[in-house]
Parts: C-alpha cells; sequence; structure tokens
C-alpha cells in the first residue's frame, strides 16, 4: 500500500469556520492569487460548482473577501472580522458571481479569479480548487506540499502505526515527534502544537462568552453561554459534571464554527 506521508499539522490546520473546503481553502486560494496580483485594482471572482451552490451557507464569499485583503486563515483575528468585511464591502473593489450552471475541469470546487487594473484590463487571472481539508492547487499544478523527505517511521494504517510504537519501544506521541523532526526542528514542533492548543481553548473560550443569534435565515440562538453559566452556578462540582462541561465545549466550539 502507497504511504501518504502527512504531517500532524497537514491534519490539525488553524482556520476559521464553517468548512475547511468552502471556507479555508477557498481564503487561502484568494490569498496565494493576492500575492501574486501585483498593481490590481479591484478583482472579479467567479465560484463554479459545490462552491457556488452551497458558498453562500458556508461563508465562501466571505473568506474570498479576506482572502483577496491579505488575510490567511490562521492568523487572522476573528474579532476583526466583521469590521474588515464590512470596509470591503463598502468599497465595492471585489465583485463575486455564482455560477451554478457548469464545473471547472478538475474538481466541483473551482474558483476564477481576476485581477484589474483602475481601467478594468484583467492583469491576471488563474483557476484555483480547494481540493478538501484546506488543500488547494492552481490549475493543473500538483497539490502544493510543504514537505520534502520521509519521515523517520513511516506508516498507512493505525496497525502499522502501533507495531512500529511497540517494536521501537516508543509511545505514540514519542514516535509522531521524531516524525515530524524529519521536516522541523523539535522546538518547532512542540511550538505548532501549542499553537493549536491555544486557538482550541480561544475558541472554547470565545464560544461560552459570545451570545445572540448565528448567521443564517434559520435564526438559531446560541446555546454555549447558557450552559456555561448553569455550570458555573452548581457551586461544588459532582463526577458526572465532567461530560456536561465536555458538552459545553463541544458545543461552543460548534458554535463559533457555525459562526465562521
Amino acid at each position: 500500500m502507497a504511504k501518504a506521508f502527512y504531517s500532524v499539522f497537514d491534519i490539525f490546520k488553524i482556520g476559521i469556520g464553517p468548512s475547511s473546503s468552502h471556507t479555508v481553502g477557498p481564503m487561502k486560494a484568494a490569498h496565494a492569487f493576492a500575492g501574486g496580483a501585483d498593481g490590481a485594482a479591484r478583482y472579479r471572482v467567479t465560484l463554479f460548482g459545490s462552491l457556488a451552490w452551497t458558498g453562500k451557507g458556508h461563508g465562501t464569499e466571505s473568506a474570498i473577501l479576506l482572502g483577496l485583503d491579505g488575510h490567511a486563515p490562521d492568523t487572522v483575528d476573528p474579532d476583526a472580522i466583521p469590521g474588515i468585511l464590512e470596509r470591503l464591502r463598502g468599497e465595492g473593489r471585489i465583485a463575486i458571481e455564482f455560477n451554478y450552471e457548469r464545473e471547472l475541469p478538475r474538481h466541483t470546487n473551482g474558483m476564477h479569479f481576476e485581477a484589474l487594473d483602475a481601467d478594468g484590463k484583467v492583469l491576471r487571472a488563474e483557476d484555483w480548487y480547494s481540493l478538501g481539508g484546506g488543500f488547494i492547487a492552481r490549475g493543473n499544478d500538483p497539490e502544493a506540499s510543504s514537505r520534502t523527505g520521509l519521515p523517520e517511521y513511516p506508516f498507512s494504517t493505525s496497525d502499522e502505526l502501533l507495531r512500529l510504537a511497540a517494536g521501537n519501544g516508543m509511545s505514540i506521541a514519542e514516535l509522531m515527534v521524531c516524525n515530524e523532526e524529519a521536516w522541523q526542528p523539535e522546538r518547532d514542533v512542540y511550538a505548532g502544537v501549542d499553537a493549536i492548543w491555544e486557538a482550541m481553548n480561544s475558541c472554547i473560550n470565545r464560544g461560552l462568552r459570545t451570545s445572540g443569534v448565528l448567521p443564517g435565515s434559520m435564526a438559531v440562538l446560541r446555546r454555549a453561554p447558557k450552559l456555561y453559566r448553569a455550570l458555573s452556578e452548581r457551586g461544588s462540582p459532582q463526577a458526572l459534571d465532567a461530560m456536561e462541561w465536555v458538552n459545553a465545549w463541544a458545543i461552543a466550539v460548534n458554535e463559533e464554527n457555525a459562526a465562521g
């Protein structure tokens, strides 16, 4: 069986919701395109296939706006997003169209970007694809990889992972750190894991403190803040409270994801 050498950081990514393929991927593609579009005064973007059909519900339009404005999904401040989007929509420099009739040839999640000068002349035009999981590719280019070289303990299945760990007298965590060191120093591995952990905690805390209604026409009321207050007011914690706290944290993250 061919082995896919994925890093922990290929699987656990910091980004905004609600979808890695419809939000994170398009934002990364827009960011990459804008980085190569020197002199652009305006942008025109067409979404095809699944991005057109479900993009509004998945925040694809907002993701495109943010990416073209130079923001990346792993560094943008979630609390600043509403103000950024209000400014961009007011400026009117970015036109986004939804093509419900066709798909681009490579994948259903296709985007066509055009950078224009002040006179409307097209300076640059490219097709981009969101391939799932936050992975993107331009045109017919192969999917970009940030990893070169082989890990020390390659595996393709969980059984192989368990055998390798047992055979080398290592825990799974120790083996994975060794594999990650094929691509970056140990200190960077731990710094990256810490950053993911901090993003998780921040997402939980923001979800627990943010009340109101989630975006969309269904007007769904956030539940996590109410659960948090009820659990906090119980006094001495009981053993069964643990699962209720886990549920509250999960709902907080779920609602933050839905809110973008």
